[in-house]
């Protein structure tokens, strides 16, 4: 998360407060155009803000809560940069792309804040995990959590919602609920079988930790890498063997497993694969053509179909119909229900910028120079 101090442009603002007026229309056509291009990102503008900022754009890289014009007390924007692309990114392209971003906006004051960062390891081990107790931690924290899953161990949370917070879990038992192929295709490139569990040591360093130990801009935090590692899974918390001859717990020798986690690196940034440049936030082929396929297979199974091709069309064709006879009560034929369900998608994915259905300006460009037009004029 990094926090960015500006000044918006009268252009910035009069672009955003007219698409966000977009957003809130009922009109699903008029609320499908409310999206902003910034710096080759299309954003999808929402109908309302977060406070105390006035805007919230989104896309499949970032979610920016962007400040009223003036504001003087509140950051020109705080951004929030999805995992997946810090994952196959280096964070410096990252900042670099979300820094046009953001200037794109408005003039920028400064080099951008970190709010929060989260590092972590994966790994795989034959280390008993699931053995493991509480007071086997060496640690400065006090809240400890244990988790299990349809009765099977999961993980730890050390001192969940504090400034510094840890956790030991499994990943590939969360994955199941929420795929990420993009992770299972990194983890086979380095050697994973597919079959045995990843778990994943995570920590998570609010503004305060961070400001604690000397981190504040985003150079700040790159030059720390290592450092907040080293910090963690050695000033912070340890896991150890326990010891029947000694009874001072800070002298127990650190756990195989743990010894590795320390030795995990933090350089060679500029070597993690690139993304794929799409910014599209679309739903993944997993999601069209599995679940995607549940309303074919169901018309199939009832309407005696075994050819896929053959199915397609009718299913198609019934559905056409279907919506053509409940145009009076609906108010939509088929056409348009297809038209005003693909705007409102592009939108949400941000594919593309909608236009008006009969063609013209954007509503919100119009707005724009209507307004400048006003001013040049002397109108108000």
């Amino acid at each position: 998360y990094l926090s960015y101090q500006g000044e918006m442009t009268d252009d910035s603002f009069l672009r955003l407060t007219k698409t966000k007026e977009l957003a809130k229309s009922d009109l699903v056509e008029t609320a499908s155009l409310a999206q902003i291009e910034l710096y080759k990102h299309l954003f999808e503008v929402a109908a309302y803000g977060s406070h105390p900022y006035a805007f919230v754009l989104r896309d499949a890289w970032y979610r920016l809560q962007v400040s009223k014009q003036g504001a003087r007390l509140t950051p020109l924007a705080y951004c929030k940069i999805a995992s997946e692309v810090l994952t196959k990114i280096s964070p410096i392209e990252v900042v670099a792309d979300l820094t046009g971003v953001v200037s794109a906006i408005g003039a920028l004051s400064d080099t951008p804040n970190v709010s929060r960062a989260d590092l972590c390891a994966d790994f795989v081990s034959t280390y008993p995990i699931d053995q493991i107790i509480n007071d086997q931690w060496v640690t400065k924290a006090r809240k400890f959590a244990q988790y299990t899953d349809d009765r099977r161990f999961s993980g730890f949370a050390i001192a969940a919602g504090g400034v510094l917070s840890a956790r030991l879990y499994n990943k590939t038992i969360e994955m199941k609920k929420n795929p990420r192929p993009y992770l299972e295709a990194m983890w086979r490139e380095q050697g994973w079988d597919g079959i045995s569990d990843v778990w994943r040591l995570e920590f998570q360093f609010q503004r305060q930790a961070l400001r604690d130990l000397g981190v504040k801009s985003f150079p700040d935090l790159i030059a720390s890498l290592a450092g907040l590692w080293q910090y963690a899974t050695n000033d912070w918390v340890r896991h150890t063997v326990p010891s029947t001859s000694d009874k001072t717990q800070t002298r127990w020798p650190t756990s195989a497993l743990w010894e590795l986690l320390q030795s995990a690196q933090w350089s060679g940034l500029n070597e993690v694969h690139r993304i794929n440049s799409e910014r599209s936030c679309g739903p993944s082929d997993r999601s069209l053509f599995v679940n995607g396929l549940s309303p074919l297979t169901s018309f199939m199974a009832r309407e005696s179909y075994l050819d896929v091709g053959e199915a397609s069309a009718a299913f198609l064709e019934a559905a056409r119909d279907y919506h053509n006879r409940h145009s009076d009560l609906t108010g939509v034929d088929f056409e348009n229900y297809v038209s005003t369900k693909v705007r409102g998608k592009r939108k949400a994915y941000s594919i593309a910028r909608n236009l008006p259905l009969n063609g013209g300006v954007h509503p919100a460009d119009k707005a724009v120079a209507d307004e400048y037009r006003k001013r040049s004029n002397g109108d108000y």
